[in-house]
């Protein structure tokens, strides 16, 4: 492996900068200074729950109807998602689907099947945004086949910054749920709104129930109205609808 060139060292550091001080929207700062510094253009950063079902997508360049098709059924083919590859992060947070993968066994995945051919994409790489051997969350980027794949010159940076990211995660981890549009807009009783802030933080259900003294069947019963008025199926979905709202 080449050893990191000062171009590299130039360009996390430039990537640093742009991370100093407030920003009103840490996700897309993030995306944006990736895009800025490495070329990175097509990404998504994902936010964690307790039980590691991804929430909060947020998107820079991806197609809309590509990231509906992964939320609604291809996530479960993705190869680097953390039940996946959990075991191989415990010495290393960033990863590439040639790390896990050969070129024979992932053109024959369903993954690539169901989800990167069918939206013109190959290449993906991913930096898992981790604190106490916890995920918090996840950046995922992906490039076509005519793009260049991504090197280890790019894995070595990443290694870097997605230890500066989760670290500065900490003040932008539970912004405040009760301001969103949607919240708002639907009619939602003051015990749904309680529960959808819980859920928007990652809480899961029996979290849900102790923090509001509530039953966890209550607190099911409470997820499904609010996926009727929101008209979705599931908390990924919901958070997404929540959060693409917001943009």
């Amino acid at each position: 492996m080449e050893p990191f060139s000062n171009k590299d060292y130039q360009k996390v550091l430039a990537f640093m900068d742009d991370m100093v001080g407030p920003t009103q929207n840490f996700h897309h700062q993030v995306l944006q200074s990736f895009d800025r510094h490495f070329g990175f253009h097509q990404a998504n950063f994902w936010m964690y729950n307790e039980h590691i079902d991804l929430i909060r997508p947020i998107m820079r360049n991806i197609d809309k109807h590509a990231m509906d098709s992964y939320l609604a059924s291809c996530h479960q083919y993705d190869i680097l998602i953390p039940r996946k590859v959990g075991h191989l992060l415990r010495n290393q947070h960033v990863l590439r689907i040639q790390d896990v993968l050969s070129p024979q066994e992932y053109e024959q995945s369903d993954y690539y099947y169901e989800f990167m051919s069918r939206y013109g994409l190959y290449h993906q790489m991913v930096a898992y945004l981790m604190n106490d051997g916890r995920i918090l969350g996840s950046i995922a980027f992906v490039r076509s086949e005519k793009e260049n794949p991504f090197h280890d010159q790019d894995v070595r940076c990443l290694e870097i910054l997605s230890r500066f990211i989760s670290q500065s995660m900490e003040h932008y981890m539970y912004p405040d749920a009760s301001a969103t549009k949607p919240q708002i807009e639907i009619n939602l009783t003051a015990k749904e709104r309680e529960v959808l802030e819980l859920v928007q933080k990652g809480y899961g259900n029996e979290s849900i129930a102790d923090q509001l003294f509530i039953s966890i069947n209550t607190v099911k019963k409470h997820l499904q109205s609010i996926y009727r008025k929101f008209d979705v199926t599931n908390r990924t979905s919901l958070c997404y609808k929540i959060h693409a709202g917001e943009n």
